[in-house]
């Protein structure tokens, strides 16, 4: 399965930029970036309709969907489509910087292989709800708390491109739920209620990205595990605390700043499973930084 995952990646994945010339004066030439980030400086090959490299072009200006490069070597036609052109160090070894917001590994034979894979950290704030069904010592019913709270998180993820515009991320991390509200619980019933949790969490996430510039939005779907490591309880029994899982619906944006570093946001509804006597959800803001993997 992995083998046929990993062929389709390299079979999908583009190895020419979108962008192409729109104009062409003298050494200027206008060019359409069509959602492909560039900044001054970069280096691109100019593709003509044969799939040839016909001219290399020099970024000059960005501004907004265009830039403005001068040609360096060769001519340019409108309709000439345009290839990162990587470029030699001081050394003499290939960088691995790319015009696009994606790690980049040059070839001995000048190709270029797109590596679409990130790695960073991720900080969170919940607000975390549950409701319990309280019961005394008799087993009788005392009625349903409410409770609320606030939750923090940290976690480390990874990002992969499975094809154009579906991206894996997988998280793992420590998150708390913190919720409290009520004074019905306890040995005789009269103390307050609460739950303080912080579990262990695996997440699965499956997302749909909007685009390939340097602001990206996105909306996803996913399933956590959730590992209890600390368990304190008024509301319900510390013991009946288990291993449990909650399912994800998000969205957010990964902002690229540079071509090396984004910045990942998200709004994230949790579910946990709900039983007759408990039922408990948050909502969680996630921010943090990545890198090319």
């Amino acid at each position: 399965m992995r083998i046929f995952i990993l062929a389709c990646v390299i079979l999908l994945t583009p190895s020419v930029f979108a962008a192409e010339v729109v104009k062409v004066k003298g050494k200027s030439v206008l060019i359409e970036l069509k959602g492909d980030p560039a900044v001054a400086g970069d280096e691109f090959f100019a593709i003509g309709p044969d799939g040839k490299k016909k001219a290399v072009i020099k970024i000059s200006k960005v501004k907004g969907d265009k830039a403005i490069g001068r040609l360096t070597k060769g001519k340019a036609a409108t309709g000439y489509t345009l290839e990162y052109k990587q470029q030699k160090m001081a050394s003499g070894s290939k960088s691995k910087s790319s015009a696009a917001p994606m790690a980049e590994a040059s070839q001995d034979d000048g190709s270029t292989e797109w590596v679409r894979a990130y790695w960073g950290i991720l900080g969170g704030y919940s607000i975390d709800t549950m409701s319990v069904s309280v019961t005394s010592a008799l087993n009788t019913n005392l009625g349903t708390v409410n409770m609320s709270g606030n939750g923090f998180s940290a976690k480390g993820f990874f990002d992969y491109e499975l094809f154009s515009n579906i991206w894996f991320r997988g998280t793992t991390g420590v998150e708390m739920f913190n919720a409290a509200g009520g004074n019905i619980c306890g040995t005789n019933n009269n103390a307050a209620c609460n739950a303080k949790l912080t579990y262990l969490t695996f997440d699965f996430i499956g997302r749909y990205v909007f685009g390939h510039g340097n602001f990206r939005p996105w909306v996803g779907a996913g399933l956590g595990l959730l590992f209890p490591v600390q368990k304190e309880a008024t509301a319900l029994d510390p013991s009946s605390i288990s291993t449990t899982n909650v399912l994800l619906g998000l969205g957010g944006f990964d902002w690229f700043i540079s071509r090396n570093m984004f910045i990942p946001f998200s709004v994230e509804y949790g579910l946990l499973p709900k039983s007759e006597e408990v039922s408990a959800n948050w909502i969680a803001v996630r921010f943090g930084v990545a890198w090319p993997f």
